[in-house]
């Protein structure tokens, strides 16, 4: 991918994680565990898109708190997500591992994660 494309396609890429969260958190039985780890990497998606927006180069990880952080250093305004830290759990953790407690705080990320996700795709701007 080109270093132009680049943004758009992470961004395409989280918003599919974002739908499949959805779907898994819809189903006949809830899978909890699957769509906080879907959330998550959409949340890490759109995080590295913004960045790579920003002309910002990031790691390859999985920590959310790292991008925004990175994200704060180059002057961007984040406060907002925060919160989504508290994804950052699904990213590793419940990959290999049955969640111990109820996923019951689900419907506010994901409002959060859409929040996220509309924000990078206005700096992005139409195709």
């Amino acid at each position: 991918m080109s270093p132009a494309d680049r943004p758009r396609e992470l961004l395409a890429l989280a918003e599919n994680d974002y739908q499949a969260a959805l779907i898994l958190a819809r189903a006949e039985n809830p899978q909890a565990d699957a769509a906080g780890f879907h959330l998550q990497q959409a949340v890490e998606k759109s995080l590295k898109a913004w960045l790579a927006l920003k002309g910002a180069d990031f790691p390859r990880t999985h920590d959310l708190s790292l991008l925004l952080g990175l994200l704060e250093d180059q002057g961007e305004s984040i406060d907002p997500f925060w919160s989504l830290l508290e994804l950052n759990s699904f990213a590793v953790q419940f990959r290999y591992e049955l969640p111990g407690e109820e996923f019951s705080n689900f419907k506010q990320l994901a409002q959060l994660t859409k929040k996220l996700l509309a924000h990078v795709q206005s700096i992005l701007g139409p195709d």
